[in-house]
């Protein structure tokens, strides 16, 4: 992606009615209607959305009721739902309009789409061809890199900066050290999710597909992908917590990082919110991404707000988000517990913190890192063929149950007698 871009959930369910917050009294609506909205995880205390979806029922005098559905049930559950007609009203979700498009709302009747940063709306809804929007994007994020800035100054790290980036052997040789000296369990810890894995791959040059004409070629076994995930191998037999990625637990690894047991945590902004609230017994910041053999890296991400077709409060739904997005001053009060990137043009925040608003600089300057071989990847849609099964084969290989090449074969084989694309490999 250039530089020009910058300007820019049957089983159990974890249902916990929300009441708006907030110091004055609720207002009661003429006709109060409780809003059902479906969520990935569990909200944090402080969690961005979670609070203005409670300013919105304080103002409205509607009541919100969560709904947390994992993100990999979420395939299994929703269409289970669609069945039964017991959807949700309102879905933050970042790949169900992708899958099931048919259950959603074009909500390019509601909304004036061209309040939207570009990008935004391409990477986050993942309709290239159709013109149609059933996903409008809310958390607008990038991949990006945190590090306990306590365990660095024990090592005698000096993190590098903006225009002094570190090599990926660097990096590496850091997360030794920090191991050494910096009084961390691990010098490296990374998201179980191959949107941050892949950063790796781009950096070696490495990709999903290639563009063949007017379609594409299966290019995932190609040499810089085996080579990244030769050396991801490697951190995870000497510097990483190998469980996570082996298969051999749920952990998530940013509560290894709040526990201070990570020195170096490979991530995205949307748990940046979560780190200032949440640790305080050592000092933190963000780091540039390292420099692979083919440059550095950057994955644009995020999550949208849709709405099922068949959902009993969808006109609801409807007024939340005409609320949410046409009211600047709501989406920058949205942004301020945020403090990540904006998905609406002209709308974002300054931060008042001296220390977010050094972060939201680095933050920022990895857009400028996505890769174009990340874009041609998006726009294929690969993922429509298969998704986790890219993300068992890595573990696969970590665990050393086959070599990166095995793994990366196989899959590739897989991915083109589903897609009907040749293998470039």
């Amino acid at each position: 992606m250039k530089k020009s871009i910058i300007l820019l959930l049957l089983a159990v369910l974890i249902a916990a009615p929300v009441f708006a917050g907030g110091s004055g009294e609720a207002k009661e609506a003429e006709n109060p209607t409780v809003l059902r909205v479906l969520l990935s995880e569990e909200p944090t205390s402080g969690d961005a959305f979670t609070s203005t979806l409670n300013k919105w029922a304080e103002e409205t005098g509607n009541t919100i009721d969560l709904m947390v559905i994992p993100y990999d049930d979420q395939l299994t559950k929703f269409p289970l739902m669609a069945r039964n007609n017991d959807l949700p009203d309102l879905i933050a979700t970042t790949r169900l309009t992708r899958l099931y498009p048919e259950e959603f709302l074009d909500l390019t009747e509601e909304v004036d789409i061209s309040i939207f940063e570009p990008q935004a709306l391409m990477i986050i809804g993942q309709d290239y061809t159709s013109g149609k929007n059933y996903c409008l994007p809310y958390q607008f994020t990038i991949t990006n890199v945190f590090y306990n800035k306590d365990a660095f100054a024990k090592a005698g790290l000096t993190a590098p900066t903006l225009d002094d980036p570190w090599t990926i052997e660097e990096f590496r040789d850091a997360a030794e050290v920090l191991m050494e000296k910096g009084g961390v369990k691990y010098g490296i810890a990374m998201d179980d999710s191959r949107a941050r894995y892949d950063n790796m791959m781009y950096m070696y040059g490495g990709s999903m597909v290639q563009k063949d004409g007017d379609s594409f070629a299966v290019a995932v076994n190609g040499p810089g992908s085996v080579a990244a995930l030769e050396e991801f191998i490697e951190w995870n037999n000497s510097v990483m917590p190998k469980a996570i990625w082996a298969g051999g637990t749920t952990d998530n690894p940013a509560d290894y990082f709040q526990n201070g047991d990570v020195g170096i945590y490979f991530s995205g902004t949307w748990n940046y919110n979560t780190f200032y609230q949440n640790i305080d017994s050592f000092e933190w910041g963000v780091m540039p991404s390292p420099v692979g053999p083919e440059g550095r890296s950057a994955i644009l991400g995020g999550t949208g707000l849709a709405v099922p077709v068949n959902a009993p409060n969808k006109e609801l739904a409807i007024e939340f988000i005409k609320w949410f997005y046409e009211d600047t001053d709501n989406f920058s009060y949205f942004l301020s517990l945020d403090k990540g990137l904006s998905s609406i043009v002209g709308v974002t925040y300054t931060p008042e913190d001296p220390k977010v608003a050094d972060d939201y600089v680095i933050l920022q300057g990895e857009v400028a890192n996505t890769s174009e071989l990340f874009n041609v990847d998006e726009s294929s849609s690969w993922r429509n063929y298969y998704d986790n099964e890219y993300r068992d084969a890595l573990h696969q290989a970590v665990n050393g149950d086959m070599t990166a090449e095995e793994a990366l074969t196989g899959f590739a084989e897989m991915l083109s007698r589903k897609s009907g694309w040749e293998m470039v490999y």
